[in-house]
């Protein structure tokens, strides 16, 4: 029994305590770079408030907003927080992403900045190769808090 007592306090206090340093919310956790290089993620991402900002720059992070994919059936796939000021992902299935048009969303979840219309698919899901500071395969730089291409209807 005094057995079963100890290591049951074990488990209660790794609960209680955590795992370290890690499990604490960083300000700064490698915003701008491929999260899917190090993260199982489905897709992760980093929203800036620069289109030229550089790596590992929290204080270009744009805090409070995320991202959702609208895709071609005009189901909605939305990301969630993820460390880091500006980091945000989405872990769920990607068999129903197809064509997709990337949207920024405020606290409030209107969309601040987008995509043209279905110009993302599947294979782009590890949104910082492409979105780097000065943009690879067709991407004008970071993604945006800001409307960007003047795209939106007002």
């Amino acid at each position: 029994m005094k057995k079963q007592f100890i290591l049951l306090s074990l488990v209660l206090l790794n609960f209680l305590v955590g795992c370290g340093e890690g499990d604490e919310f960083q300000a700064k956790h490698n915003q701008g770079k491929n999260c899917l290089e190090c993260h199982n993620f489905t897709s992760g991402a980093t929203i800036f408030k620069s289109l030229k900002a550089v790596n590992d720059d929290e204080n270009n992070a744009a805090q409070g907003y995320s991202i959702q994919l609208l895709l071609d059936s005009g189901e909605i796939v939305k990301y969630t927080a993820g460390n880091g000021y500006g980091n945000v992902l989405y872990n769920g299935d990607s068999g129903a992403i197809d064509n997709f048009t990337s949207q920024v969303i405020d606290a409030q979840g209107k969309v601040v900045n987008q995509s043209v219309k279905n110009s993302h698919t599947v294979g782009r899901l590890a949104c910082n190769r492409c979105h780097t500071q000065n943009g690879l395969n067709g991407a004008p730089g970071r993604i945006v808090n800001f409307n960007l291409n003047g795209n939106l209807l007002k």
